[in-house]
């Protein structure tokens, strides 16, 4: 298959310039559908100590047409790229303008030699399409996850969703919490500002939420391979984007509920939910939930994505969902590629080989930190 595509290769130093990323940005906001492809997300979550940075590069006339940011480990003596934010729980893709451009990214990441690989990749996109038919490439995918998503339509209201009875429900824990002294008021964050003089609260109430729990604090988790990464970062140039829409459910003055939510165009992806079980009793899940299907025109949002995984209240709400995937691919030259497909997908996906990575790169960070 020929291409009018040129490949830069990729750069493996770890280095972002300020360039590639206003080109990144660019290219996110063209074809982008997910806030995991934008720099503001992919350079700060974490990523194992002593893995590589490589962004492969795709132009037409230069201009950036398909970008794979990813970093890369070692297992054994093979090296294996994944994309930047993988193994954190949220729906990811590579950024390609069109199937020439994503046949070209493969080409260009095939002969860096590396395997690759993705835990949450979304189904739809060109660029999985295109590696699962490229001549170089060994390849497999399999259905990891189910993403719910509730769809809202401009001048929908709750009511299209959900029943009479579930609304008058929420409507009457309102009105016992206002009838005990201590009304739920929600408060909506969206700018900078806003977002840096309620940080205490937002991260205080994921500690204490998390804390004992097997849930991730992932408002607090560093990056073994970058200190300067952080939740807070990402969020605060997303607020000054104009893009965060994060509601938060005060009692008598006290944060004690939230729901982080992204916006990407007319896509609203919801992140992270906290709350303080003290509250539970008047299910502030749901009350979120409808408050953001009741304001999405205020949001200018049709489709709110309720993130990877399904729950209760997830169940309850969507109104359909799509499957995000776990994508091994091995160039076909690579000596035994028919098996390291295989053997790769059960090292990513093994709960006894993931409890082993883990341990690793853990002595590999001490290690690390305890050289510097």
């Amino acid at each position: 298959m020929k291409t009018d595509c040129t490949s830069v290769g990729g750069v493996m130093d770890g280095k972002l310039t300020d360039e590639l990323r206003d080109e990144w940005d660019a290219l996110a906001e063209r074809v982008g559908t997910v806030f995991s492809s934008r720099p503001s997300y992919a350079m700060n979550a974490p990523r194992p100590a002593g893995s590589e940075l490589v962004f492969v590069q795709i132009r037409r006339d230069m201009r950036l047409v398909a970008l794979a940011p990813m970093f890369v480990t070692r297992l054994g003596p093979l090296k294996v790229a994944k994309i930047l934010g993988a193994g954190q729980g949220v729906p990811t893709e590579l950024l390609s303008e069109d199937d020439a451009s994503s046949h070209a990214l493969w080409d260009a990441v095939e002969g860096s030699g590396l395997l690759f690989y993705a835990d949450s990749m979304i189904d739809d996109r060109t660029a999985v399409a295109a590696l699962g038919t490229h001549p170089r490439w060994r390849s497999d995918s399999i259905v990891r996850e189910r993403v719910p998503v509730i769809a809202v339509p401009v001048g929908s209201t709750a009511g299209h969703v959900r029943g009479r009875n579930s609304l008058k429900r929420l409507a009457k824990y309102r009105r016992q919490a206002e009838r005990a002294g201590t009304p739920l008021t929600i408060e909506t964050v969206r700018d900078a500002e806003h977002f840096e003089r309620r940080w205490e609260d937002i991260s205080r109430l994921a500690a204490a939420s998390t804390h004992r729990t097997d849930r991730t604090d992932y408002l607090a988790e560093q990056s073994p391979a970058d200190a300067s990464a952080s939740a807070k970062d990402f969020l605060a140039r997303e607020a000054a984007a104009g893009r965060l829409a994060l509601s938060g459910v005060s009692v008598q003055g006290q944060w004690r509920a939230h729901q982080i939510c992204v916006r990407t165009r007319a896509r609203l992806e919801a992140w992270l939910t906290h709350y303080d079980p003290e509250v539970a009793k008047y299910q502030p899940g749901h009350q979120m939930m409808e408050w953001f299907v009741q304001t999405h025109d205020e949001l200018d949002v049709t489709v709110l994505d309720l993130g990877v995984g399904v729950n209760d209240i997830k169940r309850s709400w969507s109104t359909s969902s799509y499957d995000v995937l776990a994508v091994v691919g091995v160039p076909a030259r690579t000596r035994g590629s028919r098996i390291l497909v295989g053997l790769l997908r059960r090292w990513e996906l093994s709960p006894g080989f993931a409890h082993a990575r883990k341990v690793g790169y853990s002595v590999l960070s001490r290690l690390r930190q305890s050289t510097n």
